[in-house]
C-alpha cells in the first residue's frame, strides 16, 4: 500500500494524518513516525526511492532495543516490490544476514551501513509519500509501519536538500514551501544518519 503522506500532513496535520493512517495500520504507535512491538520501537523509518531506470531501493531507521534480551531483523514484507533482503552485517554488508539488536540499544540503518535491499520495484514510487510495510523479528514478531519516500540520493529521512535536486531534475514545481509534505518530527536523531553513501 502506498500512502500519499503529502495530502495527508497539508490537509489535517500530523494528528489527522496518524489517526487516518491507523485506519490502515491499527497495530502501529500513535506517535508519527513511531512504531512499538514488544520491547522495540523503530524510529523514523524511510526508504530510497529507485534511481531513473531502476527498480531498486533501499530501507533504513533506527531501531530501539529496551528488552534485557537480543532480537533480530529477520524478515520484511512488502508488497510493492519482488524481493527484501537483510545486510545486517557491518563488517560484511554484501552478506545477506540479519540485524542483530542488542538489549538495551539503539540500532541504525543508514547509508553506509546496515540496511535491507528492496529489489524488484513492481510500480513506481513517488517522493514525498509512504510505503506500507511489515518489519519480522524473531522474538518481537511483526509490526506494520509506513516508511517515508526519499529521493534516491537521500542522506537521512526527509533530506529537503535531496528532494530539491530531485525536483529540480525532474522539472518538478518548487515554487511552493520546500519539504513540502515532510513533517519534521524527530530531526534531533537525523544527525546519526549523516554518513557517507557507500551506494547502497
Amino acid at each position: 500500500m502506498i500512502i500519499k503522506r503529502r495530502d495527508l500532513l497539508a490537509t489535517g496535520g500530523s494528528l489527522l494524518a496518524g489517526a487516518f493512517l491507523g485506519v490502515f495500520a491499527p497495530a502501529r504507535s500513535a506517535k508519527a513516525h513511531e512504531y512499538d512491538v514488544g520491547k522495540l520501537k523503530v524510529e523514523h523509518p524511510w526508504l530510497r526511492v529507485p534511481a531513473d531506470g531502476e527498480k531498486n531501493a533501499t530501507f533504513y531507521a533506527f531501531i530501539h532495543n529496551s528488552g534485557d534480551t537480543p532480537d533480530k531483523l529477520v524478515g520484511v514484507k512488502v508488497e510493492k516490490f519482488e524481493k527484501a533482503v537483510i545486510h545486517g552485517d557491518p563488517k560484511h554488508l554484501e552478506l545477506e544476514t540479519p540485524v542483530v539488536l542488542p538489549p538495551k540499544s539503539k540500532t541504525t540503518l543508514a547509508p553506509g551501513g546496515v540496511y535491507v535491499a528492496l529489489l524488484g520495484a513492481k510500480k513506481h514510487l513517488e517522493i514525498g509519500w509512504g510505503l506500507e510495510m511489515t518489519l519480522v523479528f524473531e522474538k518481537a514478531g511483526e509490526v506494520v509501519i509506513d516508511a517515508a519516500i526519499d529521493a534516491p540520493d537521500a542522506q537521512h529521512a526527509h533530506d529537503a536538500e535531496a528532494m530539491e535536486r530531485w525536483e529540480k531534475a525532474h522539472n518538478k514545481d518548487t515554487s511552493g514551501p520546500k519539504d513540502a509534505g515532510h513533517d519534521h518530527h524527530g530531526h534531533e536523531h537525523h544527525h546519526d544518519m549523516d554518513k557517507s553513501d557507500k551506494s547502497h
